[in-house]
């Protein structure tokens, strides 16, 4: 081997490492790029009479400085930030919705409850009845304005969804093409179409969880969800989204097969797509449905203390607000059928169900909680549902979504504006009795609460009053004669008897008088106390010209802080103050776990730039080093063409 050879390997070589130091330099702020190297291998010797003698140098292929698993572990870093980032965005939007103290709900339940204060405080005023309407009106707006916001914010889910399926599949077409280039190249490494690749997957972990299988080939097989085989090889699969057949408000993620389409909503995870759905299900559906809890409360239990009273008119009330109905949902083969209605909104927990038939039985799922229960045929009633199930041409697989309060907030509106409907009043007052010129006629001293209903059977009173007078016996035989409109006193028997001794300091100090006592007659409880006389009356009648009366209005102030929802064990504003809590609370675990998820992805991309980043410093002196061994090749060369040129000169002699 000559001289010159040698120096002629020097300059090849060296101008290779020259040329990858400078795609270095020229691709520092290339996304995706790893730095490239050549390494130098010393050609084979030549034996001569004084041993083994260095020939040259080769240079190696450029070699991509790539760490896969840590590429691993970044793209699986990147899949779960990208989730928590997508969780987090939307938990932060709905929490600064439900918890705003402006626009949130709170303040116009307290504004509502309030109104209805100030109309009990004064009932004749017109305008503390205006007053009411006009905060109900406020309030009806607010529920109807959070429910197009959680409408909106499906909306904004689906449509990112779309968007985001439509790049997944573009990506995939893209990783497919490079994968056939790649096994063109099969043989060399077109570190290059590698990078551009890898930039490609990484871009599809952020959104959606996959799985990459290298071919021995080189090509990449990549896997989505449970399985599903997005690119096998050059062929690029397609995802498409649909608006779910059960429930037409949410868009399903669809997967094309040779045979043709399946839902794969529910086996998606990870990244941007899987952190929206999370959201969806787990935050804005049970937020939504807790709202229309509330709006159901409010408008059952205000309806229902409005028509136990009496209005300006002295006309038995009307329901105040609208009760929206149960969204019931089926999958379109179903063979059978059902109905859904409210029984009891007091034991309603907020939450969705899925009904099933398995061919056996029909299984009834709470979405939230995850507990079950077989139904039969016919009417059953769960958690305040009436569940009607037609089970004729039932057919394995039949499938119901049944929402009974997703709708509460949409459907709550004011149902009249007319100050004079709001019931105030009571329907019936009591008075001792007294003669014609309105003076007392019982000498004793007891005294009988105003009586409160619990319901409009029998009222207003028709044919009279119902009388209570008092039979002294001088003893626990003694009590009250009870005489129901249409009977007289001391020409007919009594209809009923309250026993009451006058002799007992207990009953003395305060009888009640339960509602059962009274139930062709709205049920009607009150309290009696101190001591009657023989032959004390006290006559229960409608209450007429009872402008003044505010105890029914109190009822209404009342439903505030009774315990009406969730079975009897919270009351509105703990059932939204419990919404908003757990909004917040699941808001910020997610700011907190997204913070240490980026953090470890932080570390995992600064441990790929340690490995494939390109170092500005490190490569301006290796230029530096290639150029001065790129001058010392050529110096060689030149030398061996003067030895050459020497040696002619001394034969040419």
């Amino acid at each position: 081997m000559s001289l010159q050879s040698i120096g002629v390997s020097g300059l090849i070589a060296t101008r290779l490492a020259l040329d990858t130091t400078g795609h270095n330099i020229a691709n520092v702020n290339t996304e995706g790029y790893s730095r490239q190297r050549i390494d130098f291998i010393s050609r084979l010797p030549s034996q001569n009479a004084v041993g083994y003698i260095g020939s040259g140098v080769d240079s190696t292929e450029a070699l991509r400085q790539y760490d896969n698993f840590i590429v691993g572990q970044m793209r699986a870093s990147a899949s779960v930030a990208s989730e928590l980032q997508a969780y987090f965005d939307g938990a932060a939007q709905l929490d600064d919705l439900v918890a705003n103290a402006d626009s949130g709900l709170q303040p116009v339940i307290q504004n509502f409850f309030d109104a209805l204060q100030g109309m009990a405080d004064d009932p004749a005023s017109v305008s503390s009845r205006q007053l009411v309407l006009t905060e109900a009106a406020a309030l009806a707006d607010r529920f109807q304005y959070f429910d197009q916001q959680f409408g909106s914010m499906r909306n904004q889910i689906n449509n990112q969804i779309s968007y985001n399926v439509g790049q997944i599949n573009q990506i995939a077409q893209g990783i497919a093409e490079i994968n056939q280039d790649i096994k063109m190249a099969y043989g060399s490494t077109p570190n290059d179409l590698l990078d551009k690749r890898d930039q490609l997957v990484n871009e599809l972990a952020e959104l959606i969880d996959i799985q990459v299988v290298e071919q021995s080939d080189g090509a990449f097989n990549v896997f989505i969800g449970k399985g599903q085989p997005l690119v096998m090889d050059t062929d690029a699969a397609t995802l498409g989204t649909q608006p779910s057949t059960i429930d037409p408000g949410q868009l399903e993620i669809t997967f094309d097969y040779a045979f043709g389409t399946q839902v794969v909503t529910e086996q998606m995870s990870g990244g941007v797509i899987g952190g929206m759905l999370s959201f969806r299900d787990d935050m804005l559906n049970p937020t939504q449905d807790r709202i229309g809890l509330v709006a159901l409360g409010i408008a059952e239990e205000i309806n229902n203390q409005n028509q136990l009273g009496l209005d300006l008119e002295g006309l038995a009330g009307t329901s105040m607000f609208s009760l929206g109905t149960i969204g019931v949902f089926a999958r379109p083969a179903n063979g059978s059928s059902i109905t859904a209605t409210f029984n009891d909104i007091g034991q309603l927990t907020g939450d969705t169900y899925e009904l099933t038939y398995d061919g056996a039985d029909f299984i009834l799922t709470n979405i939230n909680s995850g507990a079950t229960q077989t139904l039969a045929a016919g009417l059953n009633t769960v958690d305040g549902i009436d569940i009607d199930i037609n089970a004729a041409g039932a057919i394995p697989g039949d499938t119901f979504i049944i929402q009974p309060t997703r709708n509460g907030a949409q459907s709550f509106s004011l149902l009249f504006d007319d100050v004079e409907r709001l019931a105030a009043a009571s329907p019936l007052r009591v008075a001792p009795a007294v003669d014609a010129n309105g003076n007392p006629l019982n000498t004793g001293n007891a005294s009988i609460t105003q009586p409160a209903n619990a319901s409009m059977t029998g009222l207003p009173l028709a044919g009279g009053t119902i009388q209570l007078v008092y039979d002294d016996q001088g003893g626990p035989a003694s009590g009250f004669e009870v005489y129901y409109p249409g009977s007289t006193p001391g020409v007919d028997p009594f209809d009923d008897f309250i026993t009451y001794d006058d002799l007992n300091n207990a009953s003395i100090a305060g009888t009640q008088v339960p509602g059962t006592t009274f139930p062709l007659y709205g049920d009607i409880s009150f309290t009696i106390s101190g001591v009657p006389d023989d032959g004390d009356t006290f006559i229960i009648g409608n209450n007429t010209s009872g402008t003044s009366d505010n105890r029914n209005a109190l009822g209404l102030v009342g439903v505030q802080s009774q315990d009406v929802l969730l079975g009897g064990t919270s009351t509105i504003d703990e059932s939204y103050v419990a919404m908003v809590s757990d909004v917040g609370s699941k808001t910020r675990h997610a700011e907190l776990n997204l913070s240490a998820q980026e953090s470890l992805l932080t570390r995992t991309k600064e441990a790929i730039a340690e490995v494939s980043g390109v170092n500005l410093d490190e490569e301006a002196g290796k230029l530096i080093q290639y150029q001065q061994a790129y001058q010392a090749s050529a110096q060689v060369i030149s030398v061996a063409s003067t030895l050459f040129d020497t040696l002619l000169s001394a034969v040419g002699r």
